[in-house]
């Protein structure tokens, strides 16, 4: 299996995973397994579609494994769909959501979290091949997984600090789970900004990016009251604060932002950069890492970064890449070792088809990864 841009599709080409449009009970436009038409290709597109997994030739016996599998998504979407409606609800009356709304977040949170175990602790595949349209649920659930998958990695290395800055190591199984919990509802707020705003085609007007940023406050008000945790309030309140203070809605600096709020910041960047939005197409995974790292330590702490980095793959297999030496080939697999230093299969060259290690190939590598020019400033990211 591969990834490529919907426009290069060949007919007849089978279609390696789901395609999402949004629909409220995870139901895909396409399911995997279906041939590619001329008329599902040009509904692809319509869609805003602009990559997809397909089987064929080139790429078989290549696996991609999605940290969160097709079943899993479907179910998460409808828990998310249905926190989201009470949300909806409880904005329109003027009253805060109710804990018992959102109570299956709670076992969709365990069921990612397995998943994530069964992963390795390393994320191969993120792009979960939904439409701009089904941004605000896919969005939720990725950045869950992501944060998740740091928070596990960070955790251990580096424990939580408690409130009176002593550092654990203990229990953090329960606090990967408030974690997920806060990264599901983050963007809860967003309901309160007017869908006119929300779904601009193009970038908004400074006045309405001063209206999109009260939606983290909005969320607190929200999650009113006892029934909450502050911790699931520091991730959905701060989420958008920045390690050297340029962030919102506080300008908080460096420790001031809280751990669980650090994490779900790079996973929140990272998992917008990838997915379709109504204002800019998906890009690589190997550009949203590229950005993420270009920010340890400015906008970002750069632990987390750290974590990131070592469970985070760049170019994931099945993903099309270009080697120093001018060759193309297909990412087989990724080493836990050297996230960047992959497996290849190697499509063309005077020897045929064959696979290399990046990782024992030391004179070759991925053209461009060392180039930072043209990320995108995180900053500039709602």
């Amino acid at each position: 299996m591969r990834l490529i841009a919907t426009a290069r599709a060949q007919e007849g080409s089978e279609l390696g995973r789901d395609v999402l449009v949004g629909r409220p009970d995870g139901v895909p436009l396409l399911r995997a397994g279906v041939r590619v038409t001329a008329r599902y290709r040009e509904l692809l597109l319509k869609a805003g579609i602009s990559a997809i997994y397909v089987e064929d030739e080139d790429s078989a016996g290549i696996a991609v494994e999605p940290v969160v599998d097709d079943a899993t998504r479907a179910i998460a979407t409808r828990a998310v769909s249905s926190a989201y409606r009470s949300a909806r609800d409880a904005v329109a009356a003027g009253k805060p959501l109710e804990a018992e709304a959102v109570a299956s977040l709670e076992d969709i949170v365990a069921r990612i979290m397995r998943q994530v175990d069964s992963s390795g602790g390393v994320a191969l595949a993120l792009a979960d091949l939904a439409s701009a349209d089904a941004y605000t649920f896919q969005h939720s659930i990725d950045v869950c997984a992501v944060g998740i998958l740091i928070g596990q990695r960070y955790y251990r290395t580096n424990g939580w600090t408690d409130y009176k800055g002593e550092r654990h190591f203990t229990k953090l199984d329960e606090r990967l789970s408030t974690l997920g919990l806060g990264l599901l509802l983050h963007d809860i707020g967003k309901l309160a900004v007017p869908l006119g705003i929300l779904n601009k085609p193009g970038k908004p007007t400074p006045e309405e990016w001063t209206i999109m940023k009260t939606h983290p406050r909005a969320g607190i008000d929200l999650l009113e009251g006892s029934q909450w945790s502050p911790l699931v309030k520091a991730v959905v309140l701060r989420h958008h604060e920045r390690w050297n203070g340029c962030g919102y809605p506080d300008g908080r600096v460096g420790e001031q932002i809280h751990q669980m709020a650090r994490i779900a910041a790079v996973a929140d960047v990272y998992d917008a950069i990838t997915s379709e939005r109504m204002y800019a197409a998906a890009r690589p995974a190997h550009d949203g890492v590229r950005a993420i790292l270009e920010g340890a330590g400015t906008l970002f702490d750069p632990d987390v970064v750290d974590a990131f980095a070592r469970v985070v793959a760049p170019y994931p297999p099945g993903t099309t890449v270009e080697l120093t030496d001018g060759r193309t080939g297909i990412v087989v697999s990724v080493p836990d070792a050297a996230l960047d230093r992959p497996v290849v299969r190697v499509l063309d060259g005077p020897d045929g088809p064959c696979e290399i290690s990046l990782l024992l190939e030391s004179g070759i590598a991925i053209a461009g990864w060392h180039s930072h020019v043209g990320a995108e400033p995180a900053a500039a990211l709602a």
